[in-house]
């Protein structure tokens, strides 16, 4: 394991970014790896029907889309490129070999925005050729589990798939776990805030979680193709690997339908309580407009609709209009109290 660190962290400082990096490894009829396999002797390791054969490309220029076309028997419509991270999740029946696309979750510098990158996996008999822009942990942690299989190299190809979908499902796990805590503090959120971040946290989680299904719902057709009995390439061994991942994907994909239903019921909660606190708000200022319109009428008619003003010639006259005026407004307040208006 420290050895495949070491590897990558030289290819990545000798390489600067965009330039196409090919890395081939071999399992020696399910007993031994060979890593480094040279191009020229791909040929030579695939003709052998024990062996299987893993070339990761990264960034593939023409040169190298022109040798996997030559080694693997690969139709060139099926190496397409110029579409990539267009194409939706699917798997195509090739003669001699099937096309998988699929998405994977590769770090970004935000962590809480979903980041993806499309992985093309060219599935063999004997042979895997996977095709991506830029670096993915996930492919180089599905070699190390691959390497670490034992006796499960004897599986063949089919394992060696296993390994991949594995890794790239395990792939969302953080960036879910993440998303999860986003959504339940969204919906704590609703109750204790009511500015228009919060409601703008609630839209981004929305389209968050449409992507991600966006991009993983259509795995589960894949799966189907892959767990199909009378697969040409897997064992039947295989089938009880994949169908673990394939569990795992039909969790994840449960939890985003939960995680939507959540969203849109914390979405309509937030506009249920904003109109419940504009009607309250509402409320209270017809009571205070109701309050100053007494205090305002009072006021108005006893100073300006009498020639000589009601109790001007006693000590206490004022006192007793603002006394009234007073009561007037408290028994207003009293009544918007009873009637719940504030």
């Amino acid at each position: 394991m420290a050895r495949e660190q070491r590897e990558m962290r030289d290819e990545k400082a000798d390489s600067p970014p965009g330039t196409p990096r090919l890395k081939a490894v071999a399992c020696l009829g399910g007993v031994s790896l060979e890593r480094g396999v040279p191009t020229a002797e791909i040929h030579d390791y695939i003709q052998e029907p024990d062996n299987v054969v893993w070339v990761d490309v990264q960034d593939p220029g023409p040169s190298e889309l022109a040798m996997l076309s030559d080694e693997f028997g690969l139709h060139p419509p099926s190496l397409e490129v110029e579409s990539y991270g267009q194409r939706r999740p699917k798997v195509d029946e090739y003669k001699g070999y099937s096309l998988l696309v699929t998405y994977v979750a590769v770090p970004g510098e935000d962590a809480k925005v979903l980041r993806t990158t499309e992985v093309d996996l060219f599935i063999g008999r004997n042979f895997v050729a996977s095709l991506h822009r830029g670096r993915v942990p996930a492919l180089e942690e599905a070699l190390a589990r691959w390497t670490r299989g034992g006796l499960r190299l004897r599986e063949g190809v089919g394992f060696l798939v296993y390994a991949v979908m594995d890794a790239i499902i395990d792939s969302y796990a953080p960036f879910l776990a993440d998303l999860e805590e986003e959504i339940e503090e969204a919906e704590l959120d609703v109750f204790t805030r009511s500015d228009e971040e919060s409601v703008r946290n609630l839209l981004r989680l929305k389209r968050t979680l449409a992507s991600l299904r966006r991009e993983l719902h259509p795995l589960r057709a894949i799966f189907q193709v892959l767990l199909r009995r009378d697969h040409p390439f897997f064992p039947g061994d295989t089938e009880v690997h994949l169908r673990e991942v394939y569990d795992h994907l039909l969790r994840i994909l449960d939890m985003l339908d939960a995680g939507r239903e959540s969203t849109a019921a914390a979405m309509d909660a937030s506009l249920a309580i904003g109109s419940h606190r504009l009607n309250k708000t509402m409320k209270t200022l017809a009571i205070i407009t109701v309050a100053m319109a007494i205090v305002g009428s009072v006021f108005g008619a006893y100073g300006m609709n009498f020639e000589v003003m009601p109790l001007s010639k006693e000590p206490l006259g004022f006192w007793l209009i603002a006394l009234g005026t007073i009561g007037l407004v408290v028994v207003a307040l009293l009544v918007g109290w009873w009637r719940k208006w504030w």
